[in-house]
């Protein structure tokens, strides 16, 4: 499937280079479609992958700091009625 998209050219000039600077690390030609493969595929390794415990645990602080944020609204807001 063959498409294209329009950018402008200042975008076009930056895509060019970065993916001449990618060329000249791996020192290979690279077409479009493996310079952005390259790019997700770098972006995806930056991001931080949790194991399943490690998940559980950050959702329960994630509760547990929601809830102590809902209290303080309430603790707020019951002392600004009092003074009204």
């Amino acid at each position: 499937m063959k498409s294209t998209i329009t950018v402008s050219k200042k975008v076009k000039e930056v895509l060019e280079r970065k993916k001449r600077e990618m060329e000249i690390k791996l020192n290979k030609p690279l077409s479009w479609d493996e310079f952005f493969q390259n790019i997700f595929k770098e972006e995806e390794e930056r991001i931080p992958k949790l194991g399943e415990e490690e998940a559980e645990i950050l959702k329960e602080l994630i509760k547990e700091d929601r809830k102590s944020g809902e209290e303080e609204n309430l603790f707020k807001y019951r002392c600004t009625y009092r003074y009204l």
